[in-house]
């Protein structure tokens, strides 16, 4: 962004932009996202757009922060509720089916932004995703600690969170008609439970 909004209106008026550049991607794909697009269904003047963003890839940048605080923000909820007592694949089944319950809801835009949107792979909030994938779970490994002895390499994590992230996003976006989708959680938290205590 060229600037962080500071008062309520123009923190209101971004806001308004970030959405209406979601409704647009939803409705008519990376193709119909334009500047001019997201002044008029964003109700602010094109001078508006411009005073905070450089262009339309920056409010997809934006878009993407949002869609990311949202994301850490429920695997953090989720973490909260795990209790040290829990055994191991039952948190982790609990984990699986809140990311994916999420990107459930967000399908239709998170296909274009994995399949029309050039430059996602470069944007920030992508990066960071994978990282916070990561802490999410050193620190659900930290929780479980006391009854699973586990001493797990960053590599192993690193595999572990772009694995999870990947198998999630293909069930999502891709996944052949007729699978049971909750059967497939269901084994890929038991696998990734494995894994773990296989160190």
């Amino acid at each position: 962004m060229k600037k962080e909004p500071k008062q309520a209106r123009s923190k209101a008026s971004v806001a308004a932009m970030v959405e209406a550049c979601a409704r647009i991607l939803e409705r008519h794909g990376y193709a119909g996202l334009s500047t001019n697009a997201i002044a008029q269904v964003a109700g602010v003047s094109i001078g508006s757009v411009y005073e905070y963003f450089p262009g339309k890839e920056a409010v997809v940048a934006r878009l993407s922060e949002a869609l990311l605080a949202e994301t850490t923000s429920l695997l953090h909820d989720r973490l909260d509720l795990t209790s040290s007592r829990n055994d191991l694949p039952v948190a982790m089944r609990h984990f699986l089916g809140a990311l994916y319950s999420l990107m459930r809801r967000q399908r239709k835009l998170l296909r274009v932004l994995v399949f029309q949107v050039p430059y996602l792979h470069q944007l920030p909030a992508t990066r960071q995703l994978q990282k916070d994938l990561q802490q999410v779970l050193q620190t659900g490994l930290q929780k479980t600690r006391q009854h699973y002895q586990m001493s797990v390499h960053p590599h192993t994590l690193y595999l572990m969170a772009t694995s999870t992230a990947g198998s999630l996003l293909h069930l999502v976006l891709m996944a052949p008609a007729g699978l049971d989708h909750e059967a497939i959680l269901d084994t890929l938290a038991r696998k990734l439970s494995e894994w773990l205590i296989a160190g």
